[in-house]
């Protein structure tokens, strides 16, 4: 098969184009969806409902039982107004130190507004569940996989297309982690402060 000159330098400008969509915005969330929500409010949304289950479950020091079923209870701060509440349980066992909990937590947020500095986001989810697994080691929680989905959310009052459906893993809970799934019309891995 011949390639003809011109053609080959189409083929590196749309690389290059290519390149540089996958650069913009945060992470790598697939932008070509026509989606409401811009890639910058999706990331924060993920962002703050990924921040309010890691610090529920944080806010737990680890089971001083083999066996346990520690309530989980965290209000999400909305600097601005509105209200963020994360309720639910870790359970599980453990022994010499290591084991693992399964996560069981639902979460409400009611027009909860950030406040970052120059952007203001309000974010409604009235059903978030969030469900998972996070390991304990050397009596302390370590690696987490976490699912994060709530089917209605809506970001600064524009309806979120088709929600929340993402996948938290980390290799410890309280360091950076890597959301993959769709949220908000978009797909992508991205990792998470």
């Amino acid at each position: 098969m011949k390639v003809f000159p011109s053609t080959i330098g189409c083929v590196r400008v749309m690389a290059v184009v290519a390149l540089l969509a996958g650069c913009s915005g945060v992470g790598t969330i697939d932008e070509s969806l026509n989606s409401p929500i811009s890639n910058d409010d999706t990331y924060a949304t993920i962002g703050y409902l990924w921040a309010g289950a890691r610090t529920a479950i944080l806010n737990k020091r680890e089971p001083s039982t083999d066996a346990f079923n520690l309530p989980v209870g965290y209000q999400l701060p909305c600097a601005r107004g509105g209200q963020g509440l994360f309720q639910g349980t870790l359970a599980g066992t453990k022994a010499a130190g290591k084991g693992s909990a399964t996560v069981a937590i639902t979460a409400s947020l009611a027009a909860c507004q950030f406040d970052e500095i120059r952007v203001v986001r309000t974010i409604s989810a009235p059903l978030v569940t969030i469900t998972g697994t996070v390991a304990i080691l050397n009596d302390t929680w370590d690696a987490t996989s976490i699912r994060i989905v709530s089917s209605a959310v809506t970001v600064n009052g524009v309806a979120c297309p088709g929600g929340v459906n993402v996948t938290i893993t980390g290799t410890t809970l309280a360091g950076q982690a890597t959301s993959t799934g769709t949220a908000c019309g978009r797909t992508g891995a991205v990792p998470l402060p």
